[in-house]
């Protein structure tokens, strides 16, 4: 079963993640999806909570991301003012082939998850793709051997279904 996982980080939690799930499977393409957007720094964190909370997207790099030779499609995103981030919204819609795929979603966060899930839930049921999981890890948690385990059951049980 061939595997894509597509993930935005800012501080790494993310990335950590992804990496390790990317590790822990075969026959997997990992994608890292980057803000191409332009922020004054003194206010980039709010603007972009902003841009999240209003479930607004941004441009991105890589613009468009085929995935239709996937079985199995894996989106992680930071959390930011309780939703995904205003990349990981573009990075969906973004996506060429997803229609009708089976699609599991992480969420990394230092607070509150919020409605973190909720969202990703919509926005990808939106694209007509299969939503088969979704769990939310916080940032004290990435080395947790529970969490990995509850991710990698989470894949393996998606790639079987």
């Amino acid at each position: 079963m061939k595997i894509c996982i597509i993930y935005h980080s800012e501080t790494g939690t993310t990335r950590h993640v992804a990496q390790h799930l990317a590790s822990a499977c075969t026959d997997v393409r990992l994608i890292e999806v980057y803000d191409r957007a332009y922020y004054v720094p003194l206010t980039r964190f709010m603007s972009r909570c902003k841009k999240a909370q209003g479930e607004e997207t941004t441009p991105i790099e890589p613009a468009s991301i085929d995935v239709s030779g996937y079985d199995l499609i894996v989106l992680g995103s930071p959390v930011w003012a309780f939703k995904p981030t205003p990349v990981i919204h573009a990075a969906i819609l973004a996506l060429k082939g997803c229609e009708g795929k089976p699609v599991i979603g992480f969420f990394c966060h230092g607070g509150m998850p919020g409605s973190s899930e909720e969202t990703f839930t919509t926005w990808c049921e939106g694209r007509t793709m299969q939503v088969r999981g979704t769990m939310t890890i916080h940032k004290k948690e990435i080395e947790n051997e529970k969490k990995t385990k509850e991710i990698l059951t989470m894949v393996s049980a998606a790639t079987r279904a």
